[in-house]
């Protein structure tokens, strides 16, 4: 007996005023998929601190919101949904924006470096409200990929 899997993806600009689409919708999708009222909750919360750190990587890369988020949704038929969260920034951006900020790397080396903590700190935090989960960050664009999963309880 196969399992039936079912994927959506979502597309957002990287800026925090959407992050509330994501977690409507994390919330729509863990509702179909059986999960209790906590279990709903839990996912949400990881979800919008997973937008909020890739929106934060992308703002990093570019300076800007000019970034995009990807959030996917992936239904498993019984007792699962992944859910993966992606920033994205134009290549262009990204290095027109590594060129102005190049004069001011120096300065911002102790600030960027107390970011990364929180932010790492932050995604650490997320892995309480999933059973599993996983991040990437790509040091080259500055692009956050999280992974997040919770599993329903019968």
């Amino acid at each position: 007996m196969s399992s039936e899997t079912s994927t959506s993806e979502l597309r957002l600009p990287a800026d925090p005023r959407y992050i509330i689409v994501a977690k409507r919708a994390a919330a729509g999708f863990a509702s179909i998929a059986g999960f209790d009222v906590e279990s709903v909750h839990d996912l949400v919360i990881a979800v919008a601190q997973a937008c909020e750190n890739a929106i934060s990587c992308a703002w990093r890369a570019v300076g800007d919101d000019s970034g995009h988020l990807k959030v996917t949704f992936t239904l498993e038929e019984g007792n699962r949904l992944e859910v993966n969260v992606q920033s994205s920034c134009s290549r262009a951006r990204v290095e027109q924006f590594a060129a102005a900020r190049a004069a001011a790397e120096h300065r911002a080396a102790l600030l960027a470096h107390q970011q990364q903590d929180a932010t790492d700190l932050a995604l650490r935090v997320m892995g309480l409200f999933v059973d599993d989960f996983n991040y990437r960050v790509d040091e080259r664009s500055g692009a956050l990929r999280v992974r997040l999963t919770k599993y329903r309880v019968s």
